[in-house]
């Protein structure tokens, strides 16, 4: 298994298409995995059968999720429900998926503890039992990569691809900053410097896989 971290517009899906591509050149066999703690599988599909009957426009979906933030029962209920189905996405459905296959993983655990981190500040979930169990029991991915770029080149690149609803700079900041921490704390094998060109950033990549 492969994984790909960092900040929106850092290139993770540019360079998982140039991997894909490279390995479909060698003949193997590989599953790309989105995942994102709060969005997997499971948690989506709860969503969808409270939404039901509603409309799936991406604004009434986000005023949907501000309204279940305002309240503390309910926001606390979905979190420890994000939480559970993140260990049974990472511990048990990709174990199947790898069956015969290199898994790619565009964003992994420790995006997803920076998510957690920025939108709930006040639960101390990283020393709670489900986020322990699936640090323990989650597939381990080698190599895992970070590729870093600074705030303002990916608000740069966020405006080249007009993105819809786009991290203001400073929100950037300051999850670029959770990311150096973690990039202090050695939660990645390898890290990239991305505001290198694509080809330069792949190089670097493939000569590590």
């Amino acid at each position: 298994m492969i994984s790909f971290s960092g900040i929106d517009c850092c290139g993770k899906s540019t360079q998982i298409d140039l991997l894909c591509k490279e390995l479909e050149k060698r003949g193997k066999k590989y599953r790309v995995i989105w995942s994102r703690g709060g969005y997997t599988p499971g948690i989506e599909l709860v969503k969808k059968i409270i939404r039901r009957g509603k409309s799936d426009n991406r604004e009434e979906s986000i005023q949907h999720s501000e309204k279940v933030n305002s309240n503390s029962k309910m926001r606390k209920i979905f979190f420890i429900a994000s939480l559970i189905d993140l260990w049974r996405f990472y511990s048990i459905s990709l174990r199947f998926k790898s069956i015969g296959k290199t898994v790619i993983c565009d964003r992994y655990i420790w995006d997803t503890y920076i998510d957690f981190k920025m939108k709930y500040p006040d639960y101390d979930f990283e020393h709670g039992f489900w986020w322990k169990l699936t640090l323990k029991t989650m597939m381990k991915p080698k190599p895992s990569f970070c590729l870093f770029i600074p705030a303002e080149e990916s608000m740069r690149r966020s405006e080249l691809k007009d993105e819809p609803f786009p991290e203001p700079v400073e929100v950037r900041e300051k999850r670029i900053a959770m990311y150096v921490k973690e990039l202090e704390n050695n939660r990645w094998e390898k890290i990239i410097d991305a505001t290198k060109t694509i080809d330069e950033v792949f190089a670097q990549i493939i000569t590590e896989i």
